[in-house]
């Protein structure tokens, strides 16, 4: 699903070689603009995208509730129910709130893992370009987690996505060339790094 951006006129020149920039990376001498993202209008249409990493704040910390509250929703009322605990079946009730936490946590544990999954076994390589990074509406420990901004070039043409990291750093620099692997909306970042000291 793409949203369609309007161009804006550019009001900011490359501090390189002078040339009136949109982005936070000039199209010109690929250098980096300084210009903020959070500032930039979108040359490109955006793409949505689904993250497919698996870290602890969208993975295991769900998982968490999952286990808990679903304990404490299934297994405890069947649990007082036989030891007699609970005569009035309607009190049972009070059960359905934690419950539904527990399902809910749990639909969104196995949907990351399927997402994951889907994208390893059939996902495609492209790459990337890191353009800046943003603010998302999540703290993690009373910090926003961060939004790169990455710029791929489709069959379509060049497209921006809004990958969500899930934590409070940014591992990138501007200009950074990425791989990704690909799955229809599913998109995961390869992490190259591990791999530089076979290089």
């Amino acid at each position: 699903m793409e949203k369609k951006i309007v161009k804006k006129t550019s009001k900011y020149t490359c501090r390189h070689c002078g040339a009136p920039v949109l982005s936070e990376i000039c199209p010109y001498c690929s250098s980096r603009t300084g210009i903020e993202t959070e500032k930039t209008p979108m040359e490109y249409p955006i793409i949505e995208c689904k993250e497919a990493h698996l870290s602890f704040w969208d993975t295991a910390f769900p998982a968490i509730f999952a286990v808990s509250f679903g304990w404490f929703g299934f297994y405890m009322p069947v649990f007082f129910y036989k030891v007699g605990e609970i005569e009035e079946t309607w009190t049972l009730l009070f059960f359905i709130p934690f419950a539904t936490v527990g399902i809910a946590a749990t639909y969104i544990v196995l949907s990351r893992i399927w997402r994951y999954i889907t994208v390893v076994l059939f996902g495609k390589e492209i790459e990337g370009v890191v353009y800046g990074f943003q603010d998302d509406n999540v703290l993690l420990n009373g910090n926003p987690a961060q939004v790169a901004k990455i710029l791929l070039h489709t069959p379509n043409g060049p497209r921006f996505i809004m990958y969500q990291l899930g934590n409070t750093s940014r591992p990138f620099k501007a200009n950074d060339r990425l791989m990704i692997k690909v799955y229809k909306d599913r998109f995961k970042i390869i992490d190259t790094h591990k791999y530089d000291a076979w290089k």
